[in-house]
């Protein structure tokens, strides 16, 4: 487990993790179905037989939206793209890219891969409903599987609405760039697409609210909309984020006063002299003249606090051969995925042995406000 959610398997390299949000709709998928659902369409069983068809329906759901992600992720690997894991949660499920695809022709490959999955499995669950039905034997069987057959058909049918963050979005997205040949325009106009679905689905929820009572249905919608919203303005910002930066090395980012810590340097004096004065979370270390690692706060918090003045650096940092570390040329744009990937605040830079610099999201993320105050340079 972690702080995020349950790891539960790893399937072709790619970390399967369950969040925590997701048994809470688990839940209610099983309630709704085994007492309201089954009750209304099936013919009269028990209160256990119910609660048993809610529970397989509900199973088979998230399965069905988990190979959704699953052919998003394989048709991306295919393309030379690392998936890094694939998140199911409240709102359905997501998976984690390290980079977007190098192409409009990719990007839409891999965002039609999902659709298709879906589609796909709502024909097979209405051949084995149609199959059951025909032959006479209509059951608790053939109404999970009518169930499944309507659900993933409704998942396809949303997920193809043009706009973002929805897989229709990126489809129509991956046209425009291959028309216009520029991302961050095409990227803005299904954002704002999605925005305005989002605005939709949010007065829908209100009128549901208000009007029709349907509190349970008009919640959802609020809540639906305001995540593809979020999620809509979001991929638009990211993409303007990766534009601005392409291209800029570190060493245009890093900071070349460095402060650093002897590695005899008590925790208590450590914390007095340097983090509390500087306010920095990660300090280099040196033993001598030579770099021995990098030292944190989680790492200074770990040691309980009458033993500060007992303990030294050098028996809490990581030592430098296990610290991530970047070169003068690297992007920076790739530093910051990486810095968010690995969840690091700061990172030494590093040229041939020597410490040259260190970098910190704030610094990348300021370089960006700085180009997108100034505008766009001839």
């Amino acid at each position: 487990m972690d702080f995020g959610g349950f790891h539960l398997l790893r399937v072709r390299g790619i970390q399967i993790i369950i969040d925590y949000s997701w048994f809470i709709v688990f839940f209610l998928v099983v309630y709704t179905m085994a007492e309201g659902y089954f009750p209304r369409t099936q013919g009269p069983l028990t209160t256990g037989q119910y609660w048993i068809m809610g529970l397989a329906a509900a199973l088979l759901l998230f399965a069905s939206v988990l190979l959704h992600e699953m052919a998003h992720s394989l048709v991306a690997l295919r393309h030379g793209i690392e998936v890094k894991s694939i998140r199911l949660f409240i709102f359905g499920g997501i998976a984690q890219i390290a980079s977007e695809p190098k192409s409009g022709k990719h990007e839409f490959l891999i965002a039609l891969a999902g659709p298709a999955t879906s589609m796909a499995l709502a024909v097979f669950f209405g051949m084995v409903y149609s199959a059951m039905v025909l032959g006479g034997r209509a059951g608790p069987v053939a109404g999970i599987a009518g169930y499944l057959a309507s659900a993933n058909l409704i998942l396809a049918m949303f997920n193809m609405i043009p706009g973002f963050p929805l897989d229709g979005g990126r489809i129509l997205r991956s046209v425009l760039w291959d028309r216009w040949n520029d991302l961050t325009r095409a990227t803005k106009v299904v954002s704002r697409i999605g925005s305005s679905f989002a605005l939709f689905l949010i007065m829908l929820g209100l009128l549901q609210l208000f009007f029709s009572q349907n509190m349970i249905s008009g919640l959802w919608s609020i809540f639906i909309g305001l995540f593809m919203k979020q999620a809509a303005q979001g991929s638009y910002q990211a993409v303007v984020l990766r534009e601005s930066l392409a291209g800029t090395p570190i060493r245009q980012v890093m900071t070349e006063r460095i402060v650093s810590v002897d590695s005899f340097l008590s925790i208590d004096e450590l914390v007095r002299d340097y983090i509390y004065k500087h306010q920095f979370t990660h300090f280099p270390v040196f033993h001598g003249e030579e770099l021995a690692g990098l030292v944190s706060l989680s790492q200074v918090k770990t040691v309980p606090r009458e033993l500060w003045g007992f303990k030294q650096v050098r028996d809490i940092m990581t030592a430098i051969e296990q610290v991530p570390q970047l070169r003068p040329t690297d992007d920076a744009m790739e530093a910051l995925n990486r810095m968010i990937a690995e969840d690091l605040g700061r990172m030494p830079v590093v040229d041939g042995g020597r410490l040259v610099g260190i970098v910190s999201r704030r610094d990348i993320l300021n370089l960006f406000k700085i180009k997108s105050d100034l505008g766009p340079t001839g």
